[in-house]
């Protein structure tokens, strides 16, 4: 199917999508001064269309998810490349992006965003919108090639953007990752209101935009690959001595702790605690060039588990947290009758989800469908009250109660 776009950009064909290999205007130099800033401030408070944002971080290289570079677009003024690691403070641009906020998956960007100073006064998050009207595939190149027809050229997504001075392709890159998104904003804009859910769309934005970082869960030592087939406390302690350690010196050193030593030799160690230096150092992954630098600090992880009193050693399961609501996995064996309930709730969340033609897990998060289903509902209360209490409590939006209530109701009931 053409597709027709404005602004510039090519007629699309969602058959055989037309490439973008480069910006309109060229490749914007990358802003790294206060002057520069201050300059792209003014521009940017001439325009008038939303603001298409991105960032771009290097995880998996250093430690944490900083960003390190911004993309700013406004349609009639440009796109604005800027350096977080020599700016890291953006308010300046404030009174310049005071408009709706275009983002592609948001959850990831918010949070580096507002730690640059800069506040997010309305969202359009245009996966969020791709989601609501159906699209089964979500990346952003995808969501291109299926609305606009326009392909993107996308080959420097798992780079390193903490290296400096940043190569030219990676900038026309990261042009190009806000080339499109301005364009997207408006046909999904209006294939959300001619479907009714354009309603749906604004609470969905408004959610994502209100939401904070979320905490990092505990023990999340826990979750290493192979973590699960470990069954003693003690060689558990070892792996946890290992993990806090690996992640105290990653810090530090502002390295990506699977860098420093991979998940997979902590696990090893773990298994069969090396009882010396030597015995570590028969380990290929403690020997490498940069892990043997702390050689000492492993060895005293592993002696203060191997010397750790029996009460101070993990459980050997995870721990449960008061109030939650265990792993629905482990249902049938604990609680066979909420196991029924939540095959309940999915089925009915699933037929919903068939008539609107979207996933189920965006008419209702799974983790809504378990607080739904755990406890058992009070007779002495009407059942719609009770339901509608749950979901309101675990953040379920007004839409998706309107469509969901009396079907889950109605299938608990039965």
């Amino acid at each position: 199917m053409l597709i027709d776009n404005r602004d510039g950009l090519p007629q699309g064909d969602t058959e055989d999508p037309v490439l973008i290999a480069a910006p309109r205007a060229g490749v914007p130099a990358i802003i790294d001064s206060p002057t520069g800033l201050a300059r792209a401030a003014e521009e940017l408070a001439t325009g008038s269309s939303p603001i298409a944002l991105d960032v771009e971080r290097a995880q998996g290289f250093r430690y944490g998810a900083d960003p390190y570079l911004v993309q700013i677009r406004r349609e009639g003024v440009g796109t604005y490349l800027i350096d977080t690691a020599a700016l890291p403070d953006l308010s300046p641009l404030q009174a310049g992006v005071d408009d709706v906020w275009i983002l592609h998956n948001a959850e990831q960007d918010l949070p580096n965003l507002r730690s640059t100073g800069l506040a997010c006064p309305q969202l359009f998050d245009t996966e969020i919108a791709a989601r609501l009207t159906g699209l089964t595939r979500f990346g952003l190149a995808a969501v291109c090639e299926q609305v606009l027809g326009l392909a993107l050229v996308k080959d420097h997504q798992a780079s390193d953007w903490s290296v400096r001075p940043l190569p030219p392709d990676w900038l026309r890159y990261a042009a190009l990752d806000v080339e499109l998104l301005t364009e997207l904003y408006r046909h999904l804009s209006v294939s959300l209101h001619d479907m009714g859910r354009w309603e749906w769309a604004l609470e969905e934005f408004a959610y994502a935009a209100s939401r904070p970082a979320p905490e990092p869960k505990p023990d999340r030592w826990r979750g290493l690959p192979g973590a699960g087939k470990i069954r003693s406390r003690r060689s558990l302690a070892v792996l946890r001595e290992l993990w806090e350690a690996r992640e105290a010196v990653a810090e530090r050193i502002d390295l990506s702790p699977g860098r420093l030593i991979r998940n997979a030799a902590l696990v090893r160690a773990a298994q069969q605690p090396p009882r010396n230096q030597r015995a570590l150092m028969s380990l290929s992954e403690f020997r490498s060039p940069r892990a043997r630098q702390y050689a000492d600090t492993w060895m005293r992880a592993i002696t203060r588990a191997m010397q750790m009193e029996e009460d101070r050693l993990p459980s050997v399961h995870r721990p449960h947290v008061p109030g939650s609501v265990p792993d629905a996995r482990h249902w049938g064996r604990i609680d066979e009758k909420a196991a029924r309930r939540l095959a309940l709730v999915r089925d009915a969340v699933s037929g919903i989800a068939d008539r609107l033609g979207l996933a189920p897990e965006i008419v209702l998060e799974p983790r809504v469908q378990r607080y739904v289903a755990w406890a058992p509902l009070d007779p002495s209360r009407e059942s719609g009250d009770e339901v509608e209490e749950r979901m309101y409590d675990h953040g379920a939006r007004d839409w998706q109660m309107d469509v969901c209530l009396d079907p889950i109701c109605d299938a608990l009931e039965a």
